[in-house]
């Protein structure tokens, strides 16, 4: 046999083997290294799944705190509303500037003058003012002038009482006093509560005093004995 074909064999041999040991290795290798591997992407795959899933969680743990933001900001605002509403339905009956004049049987004017007013909640017909100013103009008598804190007009027979740091001018008298009504239906008016009558030379308490609005005499009324000092 010649040397070239010596090498020939030798050479078929190597590249058998080469083939061989290639097939072996992929595909008669360990089964426990396949299933190595296949556990391993399995982990990757449940990894990845896990990962996931938590994005998810995350995701739905947002919007679930997104949700009781919104739902909180609703109620907080309704609550708002509410307050808002209450207070509008407590001040919407309010006026400002109020005036009203009226005519006597006797042809005075009265007239009355308020910075607010809104309607009683008792009584439909009746208005609540706060720093009033009242007057009763005689073409014939002296004028009277009241002014107090607080005042209820009814505006179904003009009638008024006065109350809170009542005083009233008339001619040459200063009245004070804790409540006045004006009865214009009787021509009538009535001071009482902690009444003084104060003129230029004299100066007297009593329970209750009575003007009658058409002669404009005024009667004095009281428990106690009256006392009058003279200034």
């Amino acid at each position: 046999m010649s040397i070239k074909s010596l090498l020939q064999i030798i050479l078929i041999l190597l590249i058998f083997i080469i083939i061989s040991g290639i097939y072996f290795i992929y595909f008669y290798s360990d089964p426990k290294k396949q299933v190595g591997l296949s556990g391993i992407n399995g982990n990757l795959n449940l990894s990845i799944d896990k990962v996931i899933l938590d994005e998810s969680e995350a995701t739905d743990n947002n919007d679930l705190s997104i949700n009781k933001v919104e739902v909180s900001k609703k109620v907080n605002d309704d609550k708002k509303n509410k307050e808002v509403k209450k207070k509008y339905k407590k001040f919407e009956n309010l006026t400002k500037q109020i005036e009203y004049i009226a005519s006597t049987s006797n042809g005075d004017v009265f007239k009355l003058l308020a910075d607010t007013g809104k309607t009683n909640l008792k009584n439909r017909n009746i208005l609540d003012l706060e720093n009033v100013e009242g007057s009763i103009i005689s073409l014939e008598r002296q004028n009277i002038y009241i002014s107090s804190e607080l005042a209820e007009y009814n505006y179904i027979d003009q009638n008024s009482k006065f109350y809170n740091n009542v005083i009233i001018h008339y001619n040459d008298r200063v009245i004070k006093c804790d409540n006045f009504d004006l009865i214009i239906s009787e021509n009538i008016a009535i001071a009482y509560n902690n009444v003084t009558i104060q003129s230029k030379d004299s100066l007297m308490t009593a329970e209750k005093i009575t003007m009658n609005m058409l002669t404009k005499d005024i009667s004095i009324n009281s428990k106690e004995k009256i006392e009058i000092t003279k200034n």
